[in-house]
């Protein structure tokens, strides 16, 4: 509140030629250069002042509205558009030049240049409704130089490309991948099979030594058994040439 005051006693202190408490000048069916001069001055003042002293504009909405005619939304967007341009031009040096106006109908429009810290300019565009002349928007516009706008395109062209390069190489990445998978899986696939034939053939090993004794157990059984059938005292003399088994 206090910085809020601050800011509305020192421009109520310039009623007669600035913008708070002058509405009704403004509101006039014409205005002067010398008019128009003090406008701009008195009223960039103000949003330089409420910008940086960081006041805050919603809860002192009513006062900006009384004294200024300038609403909350009006005002905070004035504010947020000069503090972007103060941080390209530098610190607003005061005054104004390069003042201009215009007028259709109810509507007043005043621009003018400010200069900051930085040797950087800047142009000011306020409009205003001339039937009860309050301010009905104000932009600030950085005025960039042919140097300026050539580093902006050319930063703007490196950051265009390096980003394409970056994508492609990254797609490059992915293709590349795609070649390596198929090589993956055909070892994958040999390997698996070479497992699965080590398996089959020591599996067919173990059966057929299975069998092999089986067979040879069974051969002896039986040459005995025979041998026992004849009465004879060993089954030397005979000899089982096949085994057929039946399941």
């Amino acid at each position: 509140m206090k910085k809020l005051l601050l800011v509305l006693g020192m421009v109520l202190s310039l009623a007669t030629v600035t913008a708070c408490g002058s509405t009704t000048e403004v509101a006039s069916s014409s205005i002067t250069a010398e008019q128009a001069q003090a406008y701009a001055e008195s009223y960039i003042s103000l949003i330089s002042d409420v910008a940086a002293q960081g006041v805050d504009i919603a809860a002192n909405a009513d006062y900006f509205e009384t004294y200024c005619g300038i609403k909350a939304d009006v005002m905070t967007a004035a504010v947020d558009s000069f503090n972007s341009a103060v941080d390209e031009i530098g610190t607003y040096q005061g005054g104004v030049s390069d003042v201009n106006y215009s007028q259709d109908g109810n509507e007043l429009t005043i621009s003018g240049t400010i200069t900051g810290s930085k040797n950087k300019t800047a142009n000011v565009v306020m409009n205003f409704d001339m039937t009860d002349g309050s301010m009905t928007s104000s932009a600030t516009n950085v005025n960039y130089s042919i140097g300026d706008l050539m580093t902006m395109a050319g930063q703007n062209t490196i950051l265009g490309v390096g980003t394409v390069f970056i994508v492609l190489i990254i797609l490059w990445g992915v293709i590349s991948c795609f070649k390596i998978v198929p090589y993956l899986n055909d070892r994958k696939a040999k390997k698996n099979a070479g497992t699965k034939s080590s398996v089959d053939n020591a599996v067919a090993q173990i059966i057929g030594n299975e069998e092999t004794q089986d067979d040879t157990e069974l051969i002896a059984v039986i040459a005995a058994a025979i041998a026992a059938s004849e009465g004879a005292a060993s089954s030397d003399g005979y000899v089982v040439r096949s085994v057929r088994r039946r399941y």
